[in-house]
């Protein structure tokens, strides 16, 4: 069997060789491809090995990265502080491993958090006792107590955790933490809230999930009012119930929702509901969900949506000829069809922008002052997408439109123009004006950051929509105006 010994693995048979690859001894295991089968014994041996080494990289990843941020937190550059120093390190930690800004906040907190306050924890992940997820469901269930009762906590529960699953642990963990603090769940419960959130997920074939998490009371109130508009929609709806709550979410956030007609409302209590239960059937073929409406037919809900979504279609897909997806800004490639859609929609959340089914550019112009007029505002957000920090997935219309080369008229540097112009998410407009870091601008509107290390990275803005050869895109005539 393998067995973890003072950072060894150790082989309990021959079908392996071995290649030293970490500073400290640690070896990792190669399997030989001519050595003959093993048994059944053997192999789950070997799985269960890999999970022990598995366990030791992360633990040296983690704590490589405590260290290197935390000399740059100990010795800050010039002209930064150490919450500055802590930012910049962070940063290049992000790209290096590809990771968007939450995403490093993350990994870099969780590593530091292991390293520096849970030793004895991190000393169980790094000879592979317990994996990754016990770690953190360690660390997390010990957040909200003072040092002297998680470290109680940590020893009382560290010794049967490598036999446990998580479940388990976790249930051990609960009891553990009440006995040594019993107000830490009330803490818990309050740092909880405050971490409530609506997130995106973009999802296969044109779909995306809209994750909210909050307290568990306005949770099932605001299901409640989904649940109770889409029971109102009458017995002669075919769409199953779900599908009925999120077409009332979407009316409820993005329509003015909520009338409902005499003759509907008639129609409604013909088939049993009445008052506040009532609400007009949905028209046959109709993604439409009317809201629930009180006796007499007024409207309850009326949300008016000034915001904009913006819609890029190449200029041949929105005539027709040509099935070239199109992209939903913050989502990304829809369907041909579901884009022509969104950009003949007469409400006014639609805001669609033509693209040149050649090359994928905006058809749109730029300017030379300070503050960008709105049309290249529109331009700017809508060809990069997203923030211009490497890996960031913050959307454009959300970040600060920063000059890469500084704004000096006297100097005649740094115009006010498209090929100058970025979108950089607040953290990232700050990093950029730290000592060591720098970015240097190309007329293709992409960027090079260089970093205090040395690393560089380039940011290239994403094409809208897929650049095509002549061939591949149909001409339609210049003279021939859009369908919509």
């Amino acid at each position: 069997m393998f067995e973890i010994d003072s950072h060894w693995l150790v082989p309990r048979s021959a079908p392996l060789v071995w290649t030293e690859v970490a500073p400290d001894g640690m070896a990792a295991m190669v399997l030989d491809q001519a050595a003959p089968p093993v048994d059944s014994f053997e192999a789950l041996e070997r799985i269960g090995a890999w999970e022990k080494v598995i366990a030791w990289a992360q633990a040296r990843q983690f704590a490589e990265i405590a260290q290197f941020v935390a000399a740059a937190e100990a010795a800050p550059a010039a002209g930064l502080t150490a919450a500055q120093a802590v930012e910049s390190a962070q940063a290049e930690v992000g790209m290096m491993l590809r990771l968007s800004p939450g995403g490093t906040a993350w990994r870099v907190g969780e590593a530091r958090q292991l390293v520096e306050e849970f030793p004895d924890t991190f000393a169980s992940l790094a000879t592979g006792a317990i994996t990754l997820p016990k770690a953190r469901i360690i660390a997390e269930a010990c957040t909200d107590l003072d040092p002297v009762a998680a470290a109680a906590v940590e020893q009382k529960v560290l010794p049967r955790a490598p036999q446990q699953i998580t479940g388990q642990l976790r249930a051990a963990l609960r009891r553990a933490v009440l006995r040594a603090d019993s107000e830490a769940v009330a803490r818990r419960r309050e740092r909880k809230r405050r971490e409530r959130a609506v997130v995106l997920y973009p999802e296969r074939d044109g779909m995306a999930t809209l994750s909210a998490t909050l307290a568990a009371a306005e949770a099932v109130g605001v299901f409640a009012v989904l649940d109770q508009h889409a029971r109102g929609c009458g017995s002669a709806d075919e769409r199953p119930m779900a599908a009925r709550r999120a077409d009332a979410l979407v009316d409820l956030v993005l329509r003015e929702t909520g009338f409902c007609s005499t003759a509907a409302a008639t129609a409604c209590s013909a088939d049993g509901l009445t008052g506040d239960e009532s609400s007009a059937p949905s028209a046959p073929g109709s993604d439409r969900l009317p809201g629930l409406a009180p006796e007499g037919g007024v409207p309850t809900v009326t949300n008016k949506v000034s915001i904009q979504i913006r819609v890029t279609v190449p200029l041949d897909t929105l005539r027709g000829v040509s099935e070239e997806p199109g992209e939903l800004a913050g989502y990304g490639p829809i369907p041909a069809d579901h884009a022509r859609q969104l950009a003949a929609d007469p409400d006014s959340v639609w805001r669609r922008l033509v693209t040149d089914p050649l090359s994928g550019a905006l058809l749109d112009y730029g300017t030379t002052r300070y503050r960008p007029p709105p049309h290249l505002t529109e331009h700017v957000i809508a060809r990069h997408q997203y923030c211009q920090g490497p890996g960031c997935r913050v959307p454009a219309n959300r970040c600060d439109l920063d000059h890469n080369v500084p704004f000096d008229p006297v100097a005649g540097e740094g115009p006010t123009s498209a090929a100058n112009l970025g979108p950089k998410c607040r953290p990232h407009h700050r990093l950029k004006g730290m000592p060591g870091w720098s970015v240097s601008q190309y007329p293709d509107g992409s960027i090079l950051w260089t970093t205090p290390s040395g690393h560089t990275y380039r940011v290239e803005p994403p094409p809208l929509t897929e650049p095509r050869t002549p061939k591949e895109a149909t001409s339609t005539g210049a003279d021939e105006p859009p369908p919509f």
